[in-house]
């Protein structure tokens, strides 16, 4: 399953925002009109780009101890990262040797003007392509982002400007996905109201060159509701996205779309045989996505109880018929939702938290594999090899690595190469 990169710290302020609005609300709906001003013609979103402005983002000298905030491993050996000095995200690096030293491709995106942050966010096929674009939480938006695309390692990067003139407000990039070399999708935030969370949808079929409007505000379209937590498309027309709602709807939900994202469908799993009054009593959220056919896909239900808004249970739920027909299982009931589900296939995962777990049999039973005192970003080849990007407590980055299954980690201190 590919990890995806997202403008977590960005998330985390607008998740937090919207929570204080989203309280279980049974009669609330998603029929609300939009607050946000949208221009009235959405505009198409391709190149030929403007010329870039300067300078670049400054490559880091080699020797320099860097942070890799976030992380995708593709073999053993090989993988990419994002990060920078100090636990900047700012930065893309690529390393050859399981993670112990790290190259700076970082593409020549413009250097931020002074006050604000860059942060990148990327999808990373192969070794060889990957594509990148820049989010600055900055309001209003600069008039063109630019997405990156290499098909060489980050050797040397094309890019292709996305007009920002949709929305005055905010023209954040969340979430991106390629299923294939040539199809991707772009989601970017566009504001919050009125338990709204707005957001455009763009897509491209030519490797990112060209992109395309798929869902605005305008639409009306159901997904402008609660905030996303994560997009993944299994190919060019079926995908998935999940929300975190707090309560606003009555049962918890998976958005599917058949035809590409340009229309979503809202799915409600059924409550578990041994819980049926668990949607009455508890807020619960689907997350975590694992999609592993057109139809079939593996996720995770969060709950929290209405009543002290501490107390959790988790489920996991599969399906194979596109979400006619669902299968559950309870989650280990000391397991507190982190990173989430991890799977390789439908058979064999992870649950990431504070505790982690496996699975060999889809989640009908699970072995306690460890208990760590961090938060991560996970990302595994296989079974046993692994690495995580980690925050402690005393919000100190680290990189670590295990070759068990997570049973055992390593540190790593990541070091800059020529």
């Amino acid at each position: 399953m590919k990890t995806r990169f997202t403008l977590f710290a960005f998330l985390s302020v607008v998740s937090l925002l919207l929570a204080s609005c989203n309280l279980p609300v049974a009669t609330a709906t998603a029929t609300e009109l939009p607050t946000l001003t949208i221009t009235d013609t959405p505009p198409v979103h391709s190149g030929p780009a403007p010329t870039l402005p300067s300078p670049a983002i400054a490559h880091v000298p080699a020797g320099q101890a860097i942070s890799i905030m976030k992380i995708h491993m593709l073999d053993p050996f090989s993988g990419w990262g994002i990060g920078g000095l100090s636990q900047a995200q700012d930065h893309v690096f690529r390393t050859q040797d399981s993670g112990v030293t790290w190259r700076d491709v970082t593409p020549p995106q413009p250097d931020p003007a002074a006050g604000e942050i860059a942060i990148a966010i990327g999808d990373f096929r192969d070794t060889s392509t990957a594509w990148v674009i820049y989010g600055t939480e900055m309001a209003p938006p600069p008039a063109y982002l630019y997405m990156w695309y290499t098909h060489d390692g980050g050797a040397t990067w094309q890019y292709s400007s996305i007009d920002t003139s949709i929305s005055s407000e905010f023209f954040n990039p969340w979430f991106i996905d390629f299923s294939d070399a040539m199809h991707g999708w772009l989601l970017v935030y566009l504001g919050a109201g009125m338990s709204h969370n707005y957001v455009a949808l763009l897509g491209t079929t030519d490797g990112g060159l060209t992109w395309n409007t798929l869902v605005t505000p305008q639409d009306r379209n159901e997904i402008q509701s609660c905030s996303k937590t994560s997009l993944v498309f299994f190919d060019t027309q079926n995908g998935w996205l999940a929300r975190e709602c707090n309560g606003l709807y009555p049962a918890p939900h998976i958005m599917r779309t058949t035809d590409g994202g340009a229309t979503w469908t809202r799915i409600e799993p059924p409550a578990p045989a041994s819980a049926p009054n668990l949607f009455t009593d508890y807020a619960c959220d689907m997350a975590s996505p694992n999609p592993f056919s057109a139809s079939s896909v593996i996720l995770a239900m969060k709950c929290l109880s209405m009543a002290d808004y501490s107390t959790q249970k988790n489920y996991i739920y599969s399906t194979t018929d596109g979400g006619a027909t669902w299968t559950s299982f309870p989650l280990p009931a000391d397991y507190s939702l982190g990173e989430g589900l991890y799977f390789f296939d439908p058979l064999n995962g992870f649950a990431f938290g504070s505790r982690v777990y496996k699975t060999t049999n889809g989640g009908q039973a699970w072995t306690f594999v460890q208990q760590v005192t961090w938060s991560g970003q996970f990302s595994f080849v296989n079974a046993d090899q692994g690495w995580a990007s980690v925050i402690n407590d005393s919000n100190e980055n680290a990189l670590v690595e295990t070759g068990d299954g997570g049973v055992h980690w390593d540190m790593l201190n990541p070091m800059l190469v020529p």
